[in-house]
């Protein structure tokens, strides 16, 4: 292989305004055309890029009878937010509803939602998503070969910028219609106006890309930050050279801080329209905000993710994303930049900071490979770069038949290339085919099959609000704020939050798979919030395919059913009165598995083994008079704590208990009911709960009237043993405290 100088020099000659040559007046004494000084290599890569990308899409209309169908739902919640945002109504993913932050992207529902305004309506604007998206997978091929020539030489940015126009997996991203290509081309973008702007130290375009990097996904905000520490590290170096400027590096310094800035002032907005900083997309699907209530838990689920996306784009797994040594060659590229100039070794630490702070960032999602992991494809032409440095790197070390070892492995490189590029075409056609037999039929059903008005509760928001036309209740908690907490706890825990909203937006009918995410919706139907059946239900007929990335659940069998229910609210308040008459009159009422109300009374869930998630349940029961009662509660292994309020001291209190203390094996007593009874971290007795194999029963328990001393106290309920079996074991719903 040519070495670098070799490269640098044949370029020089043979680029337009490279030292030795000078831009002269074409034929006729006219002037050359702007396009017509393009290197060919360029307009190669770019059309190649071009004509994989209408093959992605013509794959993807064939599948589906002439009609590209988006292979995420999520795309159809981006273009309902734009539409609406093409309407005047910020945020807002329905008319008139509160601001939400469930778009992933805030630039990229912006730039959709200007051609909304501009009048790309109905079907016109997912072609403009698309659009957008083949002129970004174009743009990011042609940045990547330049980001290869700027660090190397022509060779290298013709490799890279040929892995991308192949790569399966970015194509897949980006013509999905979601903000993948525009990362991309940001991302790659935002590198290569730092190599090129490195040398003179001023970072007027690094930060202007850097910014809207920012405002695009979460892990463009990490990208970002780790080239402004290297244009920092840059603005050091010269000013200990004595080659810089003072005045012009404070500037520059300054200059820096807009992307932080504009990150601060993205969080600050989303506070002042919704009372919380966080993306709502966060708060449901980082493992920050599942009740795992152990820093121990958390951080084995973020180092399995992390160790999962390393291997899956490391090509260490048989998973087709990357060809297999894809890890290993990028880091040889990387060595290979450290050995290089000074100002690469920054670039080195610059890519192994980003690259390296993505993947823990995405780590941090539930999500983090799932759709094909979207999270993490824009940042691939990054690595490809590196891939090939180091296979050039890796053949000059070769010491007579280097040139021969990189050609086989960069041939390599592009028959895996070109051999997994149908699949990932296949896939998205597949996968689009599932989204429409799902999302887009129901959606079409409840338009025609539901009364104008009706509310529609779903765990796919996306193309029941674009298509229905009936206002949802997003059971995920994206584009319905406060529900991605409560989704979180369980199936007790979001009938509680629904339960709160206001009748006229109280869901009447639910249009979901059968669970999700610990939330049973047969559970609801026994409990008596569904109807006994659903109205209906769908079952997608395209065949399941290949989830080794996570897929898509539509089209991998994960979820393929979705149903239809009818909602009954006439249960509400059914379970906050005892079952029996207590003595005495009730002054307090802790309602287990309703986070507000636990929250109120410092409610909190003692576990006897970390790793076992106490989720909310919902029950129901049928009551001698006809009436049903449901209650929502929690699974308890170990005891609870709770605080009392209200109370008169001197006078005993009757705590009665709803719980579920059923043995877990026929005939045999294990005492898993039985409890030992503690006040404000005194011994109180033991309780035994009465067992029943088939429903929850009413117990109750004295507290002496010497015990209350003040108008609150704190009650556990726990293992007589702690530390060793037999834990209690027992579902808990209710208690009342009467004096």
């Amino acid at each position: 292989m040519t070495t670098v100088e070799d490269e640098r020099a044949r370029g020089d000659r043979a680029r337009p305004g490279g030292p030795g040559t000078r831009i002269t007046p074409g034929p006729g004494g006219r002037a050359e055309r702007p396009w017509s000084r393009v290197e060919p290599a360029v307009w190669g890569l770019g059309a190649l890029s071009l004509v994989v990308a209408l093959g992605f899409l013509l794959a993807n209309a064939a599948y589906n009878q002439g009609r590209f169908s988006p292979p995420l739902d999520d795309v159809y919640i981006h273009l309902q937010y734009a539409r609406q945002m093409g309407l005047g109504e910020f945020l807002r993913y329905q008319a008139g509803a509160p601001v939400t932050t469930g778009a992933s992207s805030l630039l990229y529902v912006l730039v959709l939602g200007a051609a909304a305004a501009l009048g790309a309506t109905g079907g016109l604007l997912l072609y403009a998503a698309l659009a957008l998206a083949v002129v970004c997978t174009v743009a990011t091929t042609v940045l990547t070969y330049h980001l290869g020539r700027a660090v190397a030489s022509r060779t290298v940015g013709v490799v890279a910028g040929l892995l991308t126009a192949l790569c399966g997996p970015l194509q897949w991203g980006a013509l999905s219609g979601m903000e993948v290509g525009l990362v991309a081309a940001l991302a790659t973008g935002t590198v290569l106006a730092f190599v090129r702007e490195q040398p003179t130290g001023r970072f007027r375009l690094t930060v202007l890309l850097g910014l809207l990097l920012t405002l695009t996904r979460p892990e463009g905000l990490v990208l970002t930050v780790a080239v402004l520490v290297g244009a920092a590290v840059t603005l050091v170096q010269r000013r200990r050279r004595g080659s810089g400027h003072a005045r012009a590096d404070v500037l520059t310094a300054a200059l820096l801080t807009v992307p932080l800035i504009a990150a601060l002032a993205q969080r600050l907005l989303y506070r002042a329209l919704t009372g919380s900083a966080e993306n709502n997309g966060v708060v449901a699907k980082s493992w920050l905000y599942q009740p795992l209530d152990s820093t121990v838990e958390v951080i084995d689920r973020v180092v399995t993710g992390a160790r999962e996306a390393v291997a899956t784009y490391g090509g260490l797994t048989g998973v087709p994303v990357v060809a297999p040594g894809t890890l290993l060659l990028a880091a040889l590229g990387t060595v290979a930049l450290v050995l290089d100039r000074p100002r690469h070794r920054t670039l080195a630490g610059v890519l192994v900071l980003g690259l390296g702070g993505i993947v823990l960032a995405v780590a941090t999602l539930i999500t983090t490979l799932w759709h094909n992991g979207r999270y993490v494809t824009p940042f691939l032409p990054l690595v490809l770069v590196l891939v090939v440095l180091g296979v050039r790197f890796l053949a000059r070390a070769v010491p007579r038949h280097g040139r021969g070892v990189g050609a086989a492995l960069l041939a390599v490189l592009v028959l895996v290339a070109v051999l997994t590029l149908p699949t990932w075409a296949l896939r998205s056609a597949q996968q689009g085919a599932g989204i429409r037999e799902a999302s887009v039929s129901v959606a079409q059903w409840l338009r025609g099959n539901t009364p104008p008005g009706s509310v529609i509760a779903v765990n796919d928001v996306g193309a029941t609000a674009y298509f229905g036309d009936r206002p949802v209740v997003d059971l995920v908690g994206l584009t319905t704020n406060g529900l991605a907490e409560a989704a979180n706890e369980g199936t007790g825990a979001l009938y509680e939050a629904l339960s709160r909203l206001p009748a006229d937006q109280r869901p009447s009918y639910f249009a979901v798979f059968p669970s999700f995410n610990g939330v049973s919706f047969g559970d609801m139907s026994e409990a008596g919030v569904l109807g006994e059946e659903p109205l209906t239900t769908f079952q997608t007929r395209s065949p399941a395919r290949d989830v080794a990335l996570g897929g898509v659940c539509q089209a991998s069998g994960g979820c393929s059913e979705t149903d239809v229910w009818a909602a009954d609210w006439s249960v509400l308040g059914s379970g906050d009165a005892p079952d029996r008459p207590v003595p005495g009159r009730v002054v307090d009422h802790v309602d287990v598995g309703d986070p507000v109300d636990e929250e109120g009374h410092g409610y909190t869930v003692d576990r006897a083994l970390v790793g076992l998630v106490p989720m909310t349940i919902l029950r129901g029961e049928d009551r001698a008079d006809g009436r049903r009662v449901v209650d929502s509660g929690r699974e308890i292994v170990g005891g609870e704590h709770f605080t009392l309020r209200g109370l008169t001291p001197g006078v005993p209190v009757t705590l009665t208990a709803r719980v579920e203390a059923r043995e877990p094996l026929v005939d045999r007593n294990t005492q898993a009911g039985v409890v030992a009874v503690g006040i404000d971290g005194h011994p109180a007795g033991e309780w035994a709960f009465t067992t029943d194999d088939r429903a929850w029963t009413q117990d109750s328990f004295v507290i002496p009237g010497e015990l209350i001393t003040r108008p609150e106290l704190t009650v556990s309920v726990g293992p007589r043993q702690p530390y060793l079996q037999p834990y209690p074991d027992y579902r808990s719903f209710s208690y009342w405290a009467s004096q």
